[in-house]
Order: structure tokens, then C-alpha cells, then sequence
């Protein structure tokens, strides 16, 4: 978790349980993971559109710009009540008929493109709303102009859709949490710009971490069994820290799957918070505002323990973690 806190005492197990007192970024990331195990999310279901009385662009506002694209998955957090989630990806091809490129569009407005292996993930206030994808249909635009569906979003819950194989249908398939995650570990996010109104910077309950967070390999601790993309997120992590003002401590907080004894578990989590600590002082933290700690198997992200063992153990690369929960004066930004 990479959150930012301005108390100037913090218990940092409590804190993890909080929201976060100050957003680091005003954008959609796509790798927010929760300290604590996620509820599966509701499916969405689409009615036909009545286009005279359905969501209509807005313009009252500037478009949410997506930051940090192109990077890998990670399980996203549980969202605020006053806010929808929606996880919008494009499977691998996988036939003849799997959609390629795919445009979204949110209450005719463009969102982003979807190639095949990328996920979008953004947020809208409740209510109705237009959510589909048109493979390809520049210039005219016609999914934009002539939607079919209209969907109502409940707060507080995450909704996950691919787009349709039929590449005429524009409606998204609602898929359950765990198939969607099976399929999205080691896909990447939209490099494309949102451009819809209506998305709004997504808030989460219990703290977030839009910089990501760092994996490791299955029973790994060091520099070189950190999964790939994380060597960047802890650069990012660096490059943020040194810009905050008046810093008081950074805790860095490894975990570990449930697979293996607790004492083992316990000792693997400390051992990946000191190797993420090194590497954030061999990129200009100093040392002095570094705590480490571990917290074994005992904070999953996921609980993978109804699956077979390959996916099981697929599945709890989310939980083979490094946090950083980042504490800072009142005067602080």
C-alpha cells in the first residue's frame, strides 16, 4: 500500500484500515490493491437504451486524464460508496472471433482503446449510465453516436466486463471477479487518454496505492525475484517520497502468501521490506526515514484458496507484496 498519512503519530497497522487523508495522484490507475481481502463485485446488467431520456455527454468539466499507463495489473481496491468501479478489458485472442481493437465509450463520450491483453479501469458517480465498446468503428463512430445498452451502477461496488467476441455487439459481457483476475494478471493498462467526462478519480476505502505495489516471485526476496515492473514502481515510489515536504517516516510493510509455515512466512515478509527499502535508498531516500517490518501471510489481497494449485498459486502472486505507508507533517502537501 502506498499511502500517504498527515497524523503525526500513526499506528501503522490501524492505519492501513483507513482511508487516506490525501490523494497522491488525481488520475485512474490501474493497480490499486487494499491491505485487506476484497469482496467479489456485482454483475452488470444492461437494459436497451432509451436514448431520450439516457445519459448524455457532458461538458461540465475537464476529462480525468489517466497517469502511469502501460503497467501491469494488480487486484484494484475496494471503492468508495459514493463512487462505481468498472474493470474494462480485452481478452487475448483466443479465436476468429475475439474483438480486436476495441473503443469504449462512457455515456457517448471516448474513454480509451482496448487492444487485446489491456484493461481500463475507472470510476462514475451512481446511477445510469452508457458503458459499451465498438471494435474499430472510426471515422463514423456509430457505437458513440447510436448506443444500445444502459446499465445502472450502484455505489461502492466494482463491476468487471470484457469486450463482446461478437465484434458487431458493443455490449460489455459481465464477468465474476475470479475469472476476470485469471485472465487480467499480466495484462497492461490503456495507454489511450480518457476523454469522458463523467469518469471521476476513483476513491478507495481503506487507504490505496497508485504508485502500485512491489511482487516478488514465489518464495523470493531479493532484487532479482521481483516480478517485472516493480524495479519502476519503486523508482516512482522514490521520486515521490523525495518530493513530499516536511516527511516525518516511511513504513515499509512486506507480506508473503499463505503457502508455507508462519515462521517461514513471518521471515520472508520482513526479508522483501529491507531489499525494497535498499533499493529505495539507492534512488535518494534516505535511510533515516525507512522503517521496515512484516507482516507474514496474516494480510492477503486475495484469498486463493478455493482454486487448484497452479491457479492458486497464479492467483497469490498479489499477496507476495511490499506496502509503503508514508506519513508527513500537517504542513505537508
Amino acid at each position: 500500500m502506498f499511502k500517504e498519512d498527515k497524523m503525526s503519530h500513526v499506528n501503522k497497522y490501524s492505519s492501513l484500515c483507513r482511508k487516506s487523508a490525501v490523494s497522491l495522484i488525481s488520475a485512474l490507475l490501474a493497480f490499486n490493491v487494499m491491505a485487506n481481502p476484497v469482496s467479489d463485485n456485482d454483475a452488470m446488467i444492461f437494459d436497451s437504451v432509451d436514448t431520450s431520456t439516457g445519459p448524455t455527454a457532458s461538458t461540465s468539466g475537464p476529462a480525468v486524464i489517466m497517469k502511469h499507463t502501460g503497467l501491469q495489473y494488480l487486484p484494484v481496491g475496494k471503492i468508495d460508496s459514493s463512487l462505481s468501479q468498472i474493470v474494462f478489458y480485452n481478452p487475448k485472442k483466443s479465436s476468429n472471433n475475439t474483438i480486436g481493437v476495441a473503443d469504449v465509450y462512457v455515456d457517448r463520450e471516448f474513454q480509451g482503446a482496448l487492444r487485446e491483453g489491456q484493461f481500463s479501469v475507472f470510476c462514475l458517480l451512481p446511477g445510469k449510465h452508457i458503458i459499451e465498446a465498438y471494435k474499430n468503428d472510426a471515422p463514423h463512430y456509430k457505437g458513440k453516436e447510436v448506443p444500445r445498452t444502459i446499465t445502472q451502477l450502484i455505489g461502492g461496488k466494482t463491476y468487471f466486463v470484457e469486450t463482446n467476441s461478437d465484434k458487431d455487439n458493443g455490449t460489455p459481457v459481465p464477468v465474476t471477479r475470479v475469472a476476470a483476475e485469471s485472465q487480467l494478471f499480466g495484462y497492461k493498462s490503456s495507454a489511450t487518454i480518457n476523454r469522458a467526462s463523467a469518469v471521476k478519480p476513483c476513491e478507495y476505502v481503506g487507504g490505496m496505492s497508485q504508485l502500485g505495489n512491489v511482487l516478488f516471485n514465489f518464495a523470493g526476496n531479493k532484487v532479482s525475484d521481483i516480478e517485472a515492473g516493480g524495479i519502476e514502481i519503486v523508482k516512482n515510489m522514490a521520486k515521490h517520497i523525495n518530493s513530499l515536504p516536511q516527511i516525518q517516516r516511511v513504513d515499509i510493510v512486506g507480506h508473503a502468501d499463505p503457502i508455507g509455515t508462519p515462521e517461514f512466512n513471518q521471515k520472508l515478509s520482513e526479508l522483501r521490506a529491507e531489499t525494497v527499502k535498499k533499493l529505495l535508498i539507492s534512488y535518494g531516500v534516505s535511510g533515516s526515514l525507512l522503517f521496515t517490518s512484516g507482516e507474514g501471510a496474516n494480510n492477503p489481497t486475495v484469498n486463493c484458496d478455493s482454486l487448484e494449485s497452479k491457479e492458486r498459486n497464479y492467483c497469490n502472486r498479489a499477496n507476495r507484496r511490499v506496502d509503503a505507508l508514508i506519513q508527513s507533517n500537517d504542513s505537508a502537501e
